[in-house]
């Protein structure tokens, strides 16, 4: 009881289902990402096609985002992220079969990694818009909290357990693991009863419809600001899966070990970043937020100077604190400040905004290290970071 009281979000009896499946979930998501960058780097032994396989990942939420926030806006958003969750699992088990078959190919497993990019860009503003509707305002921050501390405690442990288990299983078996993982949150949102009624969509088009989605964010200076914060730090600093293994292997001549632990120290700061912010009842001023990213670029700087093992792990930990104290706040506060009527379009906007910016973060980052060398760009990546995000706080 006394871990309820602490969590609001966690007196909720649907939310707690929703959250202790999505450890199991988010355990094979991390299994079935580590191994696939890993996978990639072996094929290619290039920055620059690490980059792009993380473009093909994040390139769809550039592309059909405002399309489906739109669609949540319009539609049952329990029902899309079933349907969701098993365009997930189809997509795993096909990408193991393929391996399995001897057919895999760099050109094929970046259809998977766009095919994967497509089904989050129905996903994440469903999820998203979804979360009022089952914690209600009150406990929105405490869940989007909690939303973050599993997502770390599962990269935390799944990055270290991919690695281990790449030792002894296939690629293919890693695969289908992931795809095991997803049955028992498509089961929980199955039996959740939530099913309040979506919106009824206006007879205007659905471009006119997205326009005014795109006019009440513009018009709103808190959503505005927060949105290009948002696609400023999810394009440099989140992308650990193009310049992560380059840092593990280049720098720290740790090899895919290195990596694993990377992520983990990376999941250990935030996972106390979003349990602190999980037991709080408030979210932080529009400055402290900015400040955190600020911070998060100054950290990358950091990290660019170390060659030690150990202390390049303690960076990387400060670093994982302040991007998810950042993500968690700036979240937030767009979610409460946008109208009911527009909130899955504005969360398409976020998706379109966080992920959408990625496919071409991933090829500026790599594109700056293949040119400086792995050190040297990422000192230029977090000034960068601080410089864009300095721009925004002028505006």
């Amino acid at each position: 009881m006394k871990l309820l009281s602490l969590f609001p979000a966690l007196q909720n009896k649907n939310y707690r289902i929703f959250w202790i499946t999505q450890w199991v979930a988010l355990i094979g998501f991390w299994l079935q990402l580590t191994a696939q960058q890993w996978l990639v780097y072996e094929m290619t032994d290039s920055a620059f096609l690490l980059g792009v396989l993380s473009a093909c990942q994040f390139a769809p939420s550039l592309f059909f985002t405002l399309f489906t926030g739109l669609w949540v806006d319009t539609h049952n958003k329990r029902k899309i992220l079933m349907g969701t969750q098993a365009c997930y699992m189809l997509q795993a088990t096909l990408l193991g079969l393929l391996l399995l078959s001897g057919h895999a190919s760099y050109p094929r497993i970046l259809f998977f990694a766009f095919f994967v990019g497509t089904i989050d860009a129905f996903d994440m503003p469903a999820r998203m818009a979804f979360m009022p509707e089952l914690v209600g305002q009150k406990a929105l921050h405490s869940a989007i909290s909690l939303n973050s501390a599993n997502f770390n405690i599962t990269r935390m442990v799944g990055p270290l357990l991919a690695a281990s288990l790449i030792t002894y299983l296939s690629y293919s078996n890693i695969f289908f693991l992931n795809a095991l993982s997803l049955v028992p949150i498509l089961f929980a949102y199955h039996r959740m009863p939530v099913n309040s009624a979506p919106l009824t969509q206006k007879k205007s088009s659905p471009w006119q419809e997205i326009r005014l989605g795109l006019q009440a964010a513009r018009e709103n200076p808190i959503i505005f600001k927060n949105l290009l914060a948002a696609g400023i730090v999810s394009g440099l600093i989140l992308n650990m899966g193009t310049y992560g293994p380059l840092f593990a292997d280049r720098v720290l001549h740790a090899g895919v070990e290195g990596f694993g632990s990377i992520l983990f120290a990376a999941g250990g700061g935030s996972l106390l970043s979003g349990l602190l912010s999980a037991s709080s009842h408030g979210h932080l001023s529009q400055n402290k937020i900015f400040l955190s990213g600020l911070l998060c670029g100054f950290f990358l700087m950091v990290v660019s100077y170390i060659s030690i093992f150990w202390l390049a792990m303690v960076v990387f930990a400060v670093m994982g604190f302040f991007v998810i104290l950042f993500i968690i706040n700036c979240n937030t506060v767009i979610q409460m400040a946008s109208p009911k009527e527009y909130l899955g379009r504005i969360m398409g906007l976020y998706t379109f905004v966080f992920l959408g910016v990625a496919p071409f973060g991933s090829l500026l980052v790599s594109s700056i290290i293949e040119l400086l060398g792995t050190s040297q760009g990422l000192l230029v990546t977090g000034a960068l970071e601080i410089g864009l995000l300095l721009l925004v706080m002028r505006k």
